[in-house]
């Protein structure tokens, strides 16, 4: 049984966006690297890259992330979610050399944003991307409820 031609569509796009991503950020290396390492957090209206290149002599620099990476993201992010599930949080992207390359997706854990964000970033991010209530993790649901009622968040 062939796929719905949406979800060849999407399927395509989706691998579309990782080359434009992989790329992006193999062309913001240096010469003689050895790991790109890209951590993308991000929440409706605000997002944070950090991306450290790994040189062959184990040295590392953070590099400017890509304007084109940071799009394709934001892109894929809206691509990915799932009315089940949920928008994913963060994601790492990581490539090897030659052009080996893993991505992981965080859908639960607090992305620990550096400065924290304002939890009103989080709650318009759950409007956007609304999971159903059994699959909102509950840091973000303390979050959120507490800059409601304007308790101070407790660890």
């Amino acid at each position: 049984m062939s796929e719905p031609v949406v979800d060849q569509a999407r399927q395509q796009r989706y691998e579309e966006l990782l080359q434009q991503i992989g790329g992006a950020l193999i062309g913001a290396a240096q010469q003689g690297w050895r790991r790109i390492d890209l951590i993308a957090k991000i929440a409706e209206g605000v997002q944070d890259f950090g991306l450290t290149v790994i040189m062959s002599d184990n040295s590392f620099a953070e590099v400017d992330p890509p304007a084109a990476a940071g799009q394709a993201l934001l892109e894929l992010r809206k691509l990915m979610y799932e009315p089940s599930r949920g928008a994913w949080l963060s994601a790492r992207y990581v490539i090897n050399p030659p052009g080996e390359f893993r991505i992981f997706y965080n859908y639960d854990h607090d992305p620990l944003w550096e400065p924290p964000i304002p939890p009103a970033y989080l709650e318009r991010d759950l409007a956007t991307y609304p999971r159903p209530a059994e699959a909102v993790p509950g840091w973000l649901r303390r979050t959120i409820e507490q800059a409601r009622t304007g308790q101070p968040e407790t660890n």
